[in-house]
């Protein structure tokens, strides 16, 4: 059968898709599959082809079969354990960024790292140390496998913990960054399959209205964060900016919000 007949015939997908599935079972880039529209393929090209699109039809997201994701112009590893990294979550990063400006001697905490992406980019691009805290100690051996990978290993720590607890009383950040869960209970079965089915619940799942981490963020700032510190968080929806906003200002914070290039509300800024 040759790519083009395969490409025309599956109708479970969109073309983007079959294609970028395609090419990820044959080891192609786009440019050489589009080169050779009219290969025949049969025997265990075929069956990889196949398996592969069905294993995408299923909705398991095309990140995890390739086993990476691009994020701020790096490549992340990714598996089950943690959740994808999103294009909105370079706006927290841009904004971190500005804030820090060229000092070196911050602070700063990647609340509920995941993949790392928030923290090893800081790290990288700030030249700052960061320690990175996760419940899972899955997503932190992913974590750590980016750090190596990016050439940040020396400026980051992972820690596996439950948010703050994870420190001692007396310890205290210059600034914090989470991306935290934020789906609410009554919006989960709405999310879309290959997200709901395949990312883990976890980190996705934010309680009544989507709040609940955000309530416990808030409650430890005035004890975690240094004087003049700053806080960002990434947020789903305006409802959530205008709750979240005003947990921050109870915490004794000044509160600003950044939109992503959507122009929705995407992260909180809290500044002491």
């Amino acid at each position: 059968m040759r790519i083009s007949q395969i490409i025309a015939g599956e109708r479970g997908l969109s073309r983007t898709d079959v294609i970028a599935t395609v090419c990820l079972a044959l080891g192609l880039t786009k440019e050489q599959l589009f080169c050779r529209m009219d290969r025949e393929i049969g025997g265990e090209d075929l069956g990889a082809v196949r398996k592969a699109l069905d294993e995408r039809a299923a909705g398991r997201p095309l990140a995890y079969m390739t086993g990476t994701r691009e994020f701020f112009s790096e490549t992340f590893s990714v598996n089950e354990a943690v959740l994808i990294p999103r294009p909105e979550t370079e706006v927290l990063v841009e904004e971190a960024l500005a804030l820090i400006g060229g000092r070196r001697d911050l602070r700063i905490l990647d609340m509920g790292t995941g993949s790392g992406a928030i923290g090893i980019v800081i790290a990288k691009h700030a030249g700052s140390s960061v320690v990175c805290v996760d419940i899972s100690e899955a997503a932190l051996a992913v974590a750590r496998r980016n750090a190596r990978s990016i050439g940040v290993e020396e400026r980051t720590r992972f820690v596996c913990g439950d948010l703050f607890a994870a420190f001692s009383d007396g310890t205290r950040f210059d600034m914090v960054l989470s991306n935290p869960p934020y789906v609410a209970d009554d919006e989960w079965d709405e999310l879309m399959a290959d997200v709901r089915d395949f990312e883990p619940a976890r980190a996705l799942r934010g309680g009544e209205g989507g709040l609940e981490v955000y309530r416990r963020i808030a409650a430890e700032l005035p004890r975690r964060l240094a004087p003049g510190g700053s806080v960002l968080l990434e947020i789903g929806s305006e409802a959530q900016a205008g709750t979240v906003g005003a947990m921050l200002e109870v915490a004794g914070l000044r509160v600003k919000v950044r939109k992503d290039y959507s122009g929705r509300e995407r992260v909180l800024a809290g500044h002491g």
